[in-house]
């Protein structure tokens, strides 16, 4: 369990008034502090182990519940299902036990840091930190998941609050009471809670077969989904059906697949076609066009994280001037939303050479060459590109090797054509 700042062991001693207002069930070797939340079935408390001498995260049951098998079973499934995932970014278990009123408990790592859903809230749409960051943690949970898949479990409740960020880069997915096996038989029984019918997950993030509520359907690419489904918020702040407090409404969208564009999501946001393209692929409503595993996912997003489309990224209004003839070739830029018009001064008169949309390059010629830039660009709507500098590039593609040189002898070559059709043209 990830808390962002709880007083445990030594630092606070519940009262009396807290333990008889929690009714915590507090077996011997630990010591129980207030609750720090609760989801459907159980609560949480942070808690000491008296035996080991370290601090725990302790989920318990509802008391109301403990009788009814088929949420108990689900409860000790879960923990045993989380017990035997043992991976970086998988919280461990250390015991699951029965206290004394009866009621089945398991403890877990404790782990300070905040959940993806408020990591997100605090880094703007847009920003370099949240995409370069966020791909980081999202292929952390990537990690996580294909292991799940590796042995048998499917996790069905992919979303932010089921994502915890510690403090030193850790990461970690949580929450497996809606997992499902799709292997092997939990020991405990809890295959009855597993296949039985009906939505599940979390409605803004479920994939369809989900929404459809029948567990046959719902495989890894359902997992698949619900990571598409990160990736589509991480990028454009929205989620991929939108959002209607009313719960039905939201289910209904989900069952039908009415996954927004996600160019309509992003307008307005200078996000890379590239990575729009992977999150659309990944939140398909039809799972024979999604990913078919999370490795193909994160093999994609990884490429796009390392290939540099992560740039900095500037915005200018309509009619800015976004280079101009002449000045020094310091940068170039790739458009990522957005409109722009190259022309050059002739006789005092702007001939327009092109009009540039997104995914087209400028500026490049100058940067390689070290030269004047031979031609003006303005923004002819509002427009958002990435900048690459000289630095930048020389890093990504090596320019003082081979390829460099290489790319350098084009770039002449290309520039001497263009000047001889120039000039060809004026002679005429």
């Amino acid at each position: 369990m990830v808390i962002e700042s709880i007083p445990v062991g030594g630092e606070h001693e519940p009262t009396a008034e807290e333990i008889a207002e929690e009714m915590i069930p507090c077996p011997a070797h630990l010591r129980v502090f207030r609750e720090l939340g609760h989801g459907g079935m159980g609560h949480v408390h942070p808690a000491t182990d008296r035996n080991l001498l370290r601090h725990v995260a302790l989920k318990r049951l509802d008391k109301s519940l403990a009788t009814d098998g088929f949420y108990r079973e689900g409860f000790i499934a879960e923990a045993q299902i989380t017990g035997q995932l043992e991976h970086p970014n998988i919280v461990p278990v250390h015991e699951l036990a029965i206290d004394g009123n009866g009621i089945p408990y398991f403890t877990m790592k404790l782990v300070q840091g905040v959940g993806l859903d408020r990591w997100l809230a605090r880094n703007p749409v847009g920003s370099k930190e949240r995409l370069e960051e966020g791909l980081e943690i999202l292929l952390k949970v990537c990690d996580a998941v294909a292991y799940a898949h590796h042995r048998g479990v499917v996790h069905r409740d992919l979303k932010p609050a089921n994502i915890m960020v510690g403090e030193f880069g850790q990461v970690y997915l949580m929450d497996w009471g809606l997992a499902r096996l799709t292997r092997t038989r939990p020991a405990s029984g809890g295959e009855s809670q597993m296949e039985a019918p009906g939505p599940v997950g979390t409605p803004d993030y479920m994939a369809p077969e989900q929404a459809r509520g029948i567990p046959a359907e719902m495989d890894e690419r359902s997992d698949v989904f619900g990571l598409g489904a990160l990736l589509y918020e991480l990028i454009t702040g929205k989620r991929p059906y939108g959002y209607d407090p009313d719960v039905d409404e939201m289910l209904a969208r989900a069952r039908e697949g009415k996954v927004i564009p996600i160019d309509d999501a992003c307008r307005g946001v200078g996000v890379s076609k590239r990575i729009r393209t992977i999150a659309a692929k990944a939140t398909s409503p039809n799972p024979a066009d999604r990913y078919q595993s999370v490795a193909e996912l994160q093999r994609e997003v990884r490429d796009f994280l390392l290939g540099g489309l992560h740039l900095p990224r500037k915005a200018f209004r309509a009619g800015a001037l976004i280079m101009q003839e002449g000045e020094a070739g310091d940068a170039a830029y790739m458009i990522v939303n957005g409109r722009c018009r190259a022309f050059r001064t002739v006789d005092g008169q702007q001939e327009t050479l092109a009009i540039m949309e997104p995914g087209d390059v400028f500026g490049e010629m100058a940067l390689l060459l070290d030269e004047p830039r031979a031609a003006s660009v303005e923004a002819v709507d509002t427009v958002t590109v990435l900048v690459l500098d000289a630095a930048t590039m020389n890093e990504g593609l090596g320019l003082e090797g081979w390829t460099g040189a290489l790319v350098k002898a084009l770039a002449h070559r290309f520039r001497n054509l263009e000047q001889r059709v120039r000039d060809s043209g004026l002679r005429r």
